[in-house]
């Protein structure tokens, strides 16, 4: 077989794998009871995520505020490194 025969193979496979999950869901949201366990299962992922970003953007501001005091440390003990100097060549 030629790479082009092993292509149309390999997107016909893949065709009929999703063509066969778009049924399955299809098959399964059609009954009320499954579309309200998605709902509250999508209510659940959703409420997790809106914390997991909550608590990501927490430490993210405090990974920032920790370099800020870094950053004015350093400027701090360079200016007074170069006041010390500039005093000694005076």
């Amino acid at each position: 077989m030629n790479k082009k025969n092993v292509n149309s193979i390999g997107a016909g496979i893949a065709g009929a794998v999703v063509g066969a999950a778009v049924g399955a869901a299809a098959v399964a949201l059609s009954d009320p009871k499954n579309r309200k366990k998605i709902e509250k299962e999508f209510e659940v992922v959703k409420k997790e995520g809106k914390k997991l970003y909550s608590n990501m953007q927490n430490k993210v501001g405090e990974m920032v505020s920790e370099e800020e005091k870094k950053v004015t440390k350093t400027v701090s003990d360079a200016k007074e490194k170069v006041s010390k100097v500039k005093k000694d060549l005076k």
